[in-house]
């Protein structure tokens, strides 16, 4: 690979890495799980540098490694594999897909959903943050609440429901899209 198409290639990345690092975010819901899958996906883009066409969609295609890190990683973990079905995952990656400023937009999500966490009910507030924040897993979090795995996974499920929702509101308030 000759010094320029490097150079070019590096500048994309850095360009790239807070959008990326949103999206991977976005995918497993866990903060410290996502720099961990950031940092094997700027590697893994790093050794296949080559494989990338210049004048491409430098951002599909580093998302599109992302979304494999993520798999691989939970794998290697025997962990359920992402936060969400597949079908979430597209929806997520078209909306990282769209136009605009990135960052922009990450920080209206943010205070949106920071927003909306706050109006949860204390117990829903915090079995998000230890699911989602601390990456506890649910047959921990359902031994401690004395509750069925299925039952908590479907308290979850209605709890990400009612963040979306609530997110959604927000930012058509806020005069932004919601991806």
């Amino acid at each position: 690979m000759s010094a320029g198409r490097e150079s070019e290639f590096t500048r994309l990345l850095e360009e790239e890495s807070a959008r990326l690092a949103s999206y991977i975010l976005a995918l497993v819901g866990d903060r410290h799980v996502a720099d961990d899958i950031f940092q094997s996906t700027c590697l893994k883009l790093w050794r296949i540098r080559g494989e990338f066409r210049l004048g491409t969609d430098f951002g599909a295609w580093s998302r599109t490694v992302a979304r494999f890190e993520a798999h691989r990683h939970w794998q290697r973990r025997g962990r359920e594999k992402l936060a969400f079905s597949s079908d979430a995952v597209e929806k997520i990656a078209d909306a990282y897909a769209a136009p605009g400023p990135p960052e922009a937009a990450d920080e209206r999500t943010s205070r949106a959903l920071a927003a909306c966490l706050e109006a949860l009910a204390p117990r829903d507030r915090d079995l998000v943050r230890k699911r989602y924040n601390d990456g506890i897993s649910i047959r921990v979090l359902a031994e401690e609440s004395l509750q069925s795995e299925g039952a908590l996974k479907m308290a979850l499920m209605r709890l990400r429901r009612k963040l979306k929702r609530c997110i959604r509101a927000r930012l058509a308030r806020e005069g932004g899209s919601d991806g």
